[in-house]
Parts: structure tokens; sequence; C-alpha cells
């Protein structure tokens, strides 16, 4: 019986555990809380000039942690918070970007996500005239 009883609190156990975790951009699983924490751009701009503004814009909103030239994600710490950017140009002259935001807690952080997006969209904007 005690067995038993072991068992089905394992099983619990770890149903919570994988419940409470997520898959980052870099296709790493996180302990975290389910939810909206993605957001998802694409533009009519070169891969390489969309990498440099998102690359320069996680550098002036925090510290860059992770440039992976073999993924196409970069990965940052802004306020305690963790940033992924995922870049994607398998389309011909569309080059794909997710922003991904999570508390220290691994709670989502869409606002912050969309914050990202918004700046890195404001430098394509000024830096394409």
């Amino acid at each position: 019986m005690h067995a038993g009883v072991m068992r089905v609190i394992g099983a619990v156990c770890l149903v919570l555990v994988a419940a409470a975790c997520h898959t980052t951009l870099e296709g790493r699983l996180k302990p975290g809380l389910p939810g909206k924490d993605t957001i998802v751009s694409r533009y009519e701009v070169p891969y390489e000039q969309v990498y440099e503004a998102a690359k320069a814009v996680m550098k002036e909103s925090g510290t860059l942690v992770s440039d992976d030239q073999v993924s196409n994600t970069l990965r940052a710490r802004i306020d305690n918070n963790t940033v992924w950017i995922k870049l994607d140009s398998s389309e011909p002259r569309i080059t794909t970007m997710s922003v991904e935001a999570r508390t220290s807690g691994g709670a989502p952080h869409v606002d912050l996500a969309s914050e990202i997006d918004k700046r890195i969209y404001g430098r394509l904007i000024t830096t394409s005239r």
C-alpha cells in the first residue's frame, strides 16, 4: 500500500512539474508558467539588417548574454527579465522575428516582448532610410 501511495504522489508531482515548463526560442526547456510570452513580426528587410537592429536594441536595453548564430537566437537580461529573439529568413525577402520575454520567476511578460519588438521596428525604420 505504501508503494502505491508513493507512486501516485510521484505521478502527480511529475505532471505538475511538466505542466509548469515552457520551451524557449533557443529550444531549451525552462521552468515557468504557461501563457502568451511571444510576439512574432515579419519584415521585408534583409536578415542582416534585422539581426543588427535586434542586437543593438538588446544591448541598449540590458545585457546581451548570448548570440548564437547557429540557431539564430539572441538572449539578454533586461531589468531582471530574460528576453529571447529568434530570426528566420527561410522565406525569400522576408525575415521573421520572434521575441519572447519571461520574468525571473518564469512568468510570461508579453508587454516587455512587445516593447522590445517596437524598439527593433523603430530602429529598422530609421536605419533603412
